[in-house]
């Protein structure tokens, strides 16, 4: 069963749907809602995995921390992607990705 935005099923409706038709309407449900949802980066990650080992009264580890930075780097990729395309299909020009700060020191900011 398919997921429609414009008629979703009541909880009855739900109640009465077979496991794997239930299943497969969520599946469709979550393929519909992925295109309105955007990456966390790497600090949120970060951020999320420390609060939730904290709430869990323990530390953090190492090999955790880790796996956070790599999740939220494919956030920050995916997110700057994002940025990007939207920028070629204005005709706007593609930033240098290498360029961290184009100015670097306060003597730089006058010409």
């Amino acid at each position: 069963m398919k997921y429609d935005p414009n008629n979703e099923l009541s909880n009855e409706q739900l109640d009465k749907l077979s496991e794997d038709e239930f299943f497969e309407y969520l599946d469709s449900k979550s393929e519909y809602l992925k295109q309105f949802s955007k990456s966390l980066g790497q600090y949120h990650t970060k951020r999320f995995a420390v609060i939730n080992a904290k709430l869990e009264g323990r530390e953090l580890t190492e090999d955790e921390l880790k796996f956070a930075k790599d999740v939220g780097k494919e956030g920050d990729m995916k997110n700057q992607q994002r940025i990007i395309d939207a920028m070629n299909e204005k005709g706007w020009e593609e930033p240098d990705m290498k360029v961290k700060n184009h100015k670097t020191h306060r003597s730089q900011w006058f010409d």
